[in-house]
């Protein structure tokens, strides 16, 4: 499927910029820390990728993330402060650590959310310390544009990391509380 050979590329391509960033600043991030592994939601394209990578997971794993899933604090993908799919984790997830920074076009400005544990509040980014996550968002939205489109699905909605751990409620089909699941 094109969309998601276009997706493993994006992968390879926000990998590459990341490990180019992260050897040149002071992280303290490490196996274990999961300081910035919160819930979130996730476009179809990445939450089929997820339920995959999840339903390969042997069954004793897939049942200890579910039983965690409605935790509010961390990540419902972490087993132990370590992410049970890491190999296959969101975009996302794999620049948490550096300084992101986001273009506000609206107020000529830009926005950068950084790990306090990394950067302290008093911390004087320079713009080559700053990982711009614009352009890899914008082709993420249009891979998974293209994603939808083939599955017949809706592009705009998003599926929180709980549901796809989350013990299938009768109702639902195919795992998801959204109806069809693109996988």
């Amino acid at each position: 499927m094109p969309s998601l050979a276009a997706y493993a590329q994006l992968v390879a391509d926000l990998d590459r910029d990341v490990v180019r960033l992260a050897s040149r600043l002071p992280l303290n991030c490490r196996p274990g820390c999961s300081h910035c592994c919160k819930p979130f939601a996730v476009l179809a394209v990445e939450a089929a990728i997820l339920k995959k990578a999840l339903a390969a997971l042997p069954p004793a794993t897939r049942s200890r993330l579910a039983d965690q899933a409605e935790d509010e604090e961390q990540c419902p993908l972490l087993l132990d402060s370590l992410c049970a799919v890491y190999h296959h984790r969101p975009l996302i997830c794999r620049t948490q650590g550096l300084a992101i920074a986001y273009v506000d076009h609206d107020h000529q400005a830009i926005e950068v959310s950084a790990c306090p544990l990394n950067f302290p509040d008093d911390f004087a980014f320079a713009q080559p310390d700053l990982f711009f996550m614009d352009p890899f968002n914008d082709r993420l939205a249009a891979i998974n544009l293209e994603f939808c489109a083939r599955q017949g699905i809706a592009a705009a909605e998003r599926l929180p990391l709980a549901t796809l751990v989350s013990r299938p409620h009768p109702d639902w089909k195919n795992g998801s509380s959204h109806g069809k699941m693109p996988i």
